[in-house]
């Protein structure tokens, strides 16, 4: 029996149409295969989630299922129709943006898209990733006009508190969660600051470096 994954990603930030509510996407992986472009997608009518779901071609952005006309219950074919047209391309942005990072590394060619596209929603992932581990040291930054995301990613202290007490532990704390949050071998690049002789490094830096090792194999083998 082949063994599979599921991914389940929710269409919550999808507006309630008047018709019909999405309510989430299904994505079976196969084991030793790469992941499927074919999608259900569950949805309710009047705040009652269906049995069935609508099925999605998810490499050109369409349904390829829509309602019977003994479920259309007092809804037009013609309102149905525009209301999937309008809410494929959402889905299909969303569910893009969801994926794991290795499905989208393994598929983007699958996805129709350029190399230059998919790099950058992978950068704006990672930096909403790597920004959400920072809200739990408060002292620090992102420094994005030092950044080449993915690949380096830079923080700092922030200017109000150059004083403050810092940890070179944080800094181990931040790449180990970046690792397991991006499922990508993120490593400490640097890390210093100015100081002089007398100074002991691990509590006056100011800024340091995560670096992705051999990112571009990584991005070629996934």
């Amino acid at each position: 029996m082949s063994e599979y994954i599921k991914h389940i990603i929710d269409l919550e930030e999808l507006p309630d149409y008047k018709c019909i509510q999405f309510l989430r996407v299904e994505i079976l992986t196969f084991k030793g295969l790469n992941p499927s472009f074919f999608g259900r997608v569950r949805y309710a009518r009047n705040g009652i989630e269906q049995d069935e779901g609508l099925a999605m071609d998810l490499s050109k952005g369409i349904f390829i299922a829509t309602l019977r006309d003994d479920q259309l219950n007092g809804i037009t074919r013609d309102e149905l129709e525009r209301t999937l047209q309008d809410a494929a391309d959402d889905i299909t942005k969303i569910v893009r943006y969801n994926l794991p990072f290795e499905d989208l590394y393994r598929s983007h060619n699958r996805w129709d898209q350029n190399e230059e596209k998919v790099g950058k929603e992978i950068e704006k992932k990672t930096i909403k990733i790597l920004n959400k581990i920072l809200t739990e040291y408060p002292y620090l930054t992102y420094d994005e006009d030092h950044s080449e995301p993915p690949e380096i990613l830079r923080c700092r202290v922030n200017n109000d508190s150059t004083n403050s007490s810092r940890h070179a532990n944080d800094i181990y704390e931040i790449v180990k969660k970046l690792r397991t949050e991006t499922r990508q071998p993120y490593s400490i690049g640097s890390y210093g600051g100015s100081s002089n002789g007398n100074d002991d490094l691990d509590k006056v830096w100011t800024r340091f470096s995560l670096r992705i090792s051999n990112f571009e194999e990584n991005a070629r083998n996934n």
